[in-house]
């Protein structure tokens, strides 16, 4: 597996950093950290420096660049001593845009950034260079949650590995990016500790209560069983692979709320879940789910492309 891990040096992407250090990805994963210094200037505003001024801009440029080829060698370090090979690369231009350039080039199947997030009524709100790689990029992404504070009365940033079995909470609706959810984890070098709760969420309509009707509706009864045995196919491709997998189906009115309590309470680690993108058909609204549960988790999110 190939792992594109972005990096600017603040916490968010220091907690990035540790997540995956014990991250159990499968043996042989690849792992480039990239850094991009923006753009200070445009094209037009350095022509017209003089040359005293090009010569401190040249300076402050070449200083900026060695603190970030430090900081480059700091968490290649964390990662090397977690295992797995690392290689860095120092970019200039936007963010987001280069991360996901940087993705494409490398061939990466996963893109690791940090969120830049505000606790309070609406948990966390996902930074804009976070939720831009999230929107952009054609591969999947991991948005990894810095335990800035307790949210919800929990640290969601996981402690060390060591003695820490892994609990993930896999999303899984029957579409194509939930099979590739499942797919996912079926690579994983999950030790025999670690935990999945599979979870499905149907939609129900409670306007006006008609969620009622729905629930006695011999047609609503047989697409919740067939649900459950999709549900439970599911799991068994994960227990091939010797996870310990429990299920769940709940019905809801609002989906991502549903995900986001049976995180808090099955005191998970990550939410993987499919990311169908824009302009996809969105069985039980799974596409636009996914940015929510970016936006408002407590904890890490995997969104699988």
């Amino acid at each position: 597996m190939k792992v594109l891990l972005g990096t600017d040096g603040s916490e968010t992407a220091a907690a990035a950093v540790r997540f995956i250090a014990g991250f159990p990805f499968p043996a042989g994963t690849e792992i480039r950290i990239v850094s991009v210094i923006w753009d200070v200037l445009l094209e037009h505003e350095i022509a017209a420096l003089s040359t005293e001024q090009w010569g401190v801009f040249q300076e402050t440029e070449s200083g900026t660049r060695g603190e970030v080829e430090d900081l480059l060698a700091s968490e290649s370090v964390t990662l090397q001593q977690g295992g797995w090979t690392v290689t860095t690369e120092v970019r200039s231009g936007h963010a987001a845009a280069e991360i996901v350039a940087a993705a494409e080039e490398y061939e990466a199947d996963l893109i690791v950034v940090g969120s830049h997030g505000l606790t309070g009524f609406k948990r966390f709100l996902l930074g804009s260079v976070s939720n831009q790689v999230l929107q952009s990029a054609q591969s999947s992404v991991l948005i990894v949650r810095k335990a800035e504070e307790e949210c919800n009365g929990r640290n969601p940033e996981p402690p060390a590995r060591e003695g820490h079995p892994w609990r993930f909470l896999l999303c899984y609706d029957g579409s194509e990016p939930s099979d590739k959810a499942v797919d996912f984890c079926t690579q994983l070098d999950l030790d025999e500790a670690a935990s999945i709760e599979a979870l499905t969420v149907l939609p129900m309509v409670r306007l006006f209560r008609q969620d009622i009707r729905q629930e006695l509706n011999w047609v609503w009864q047989q697409k919740k069983e067939a649900e459950k045995t999709e549900l439970e196919a599911a799991a068994d491709r994960l227990r091939q692979h010797g996870a310990n997998v429990t299920t769940t189906l709940v019905e809801a009115g609002d989906v991502s709320h549903a995900i986001l309590e049976a995180g808090d309470e099955f005191d998970a680690d990550l939410i993987v879940l499919g990311h169908k993108g824009k302009g996809a058909i969105e069985r039980f609204l799974m596409g636009s789910v996914t940015p929510r549960i970016a936006h408002h988790a407590c904890i890490s999110v995997l969104a699988i492309r």
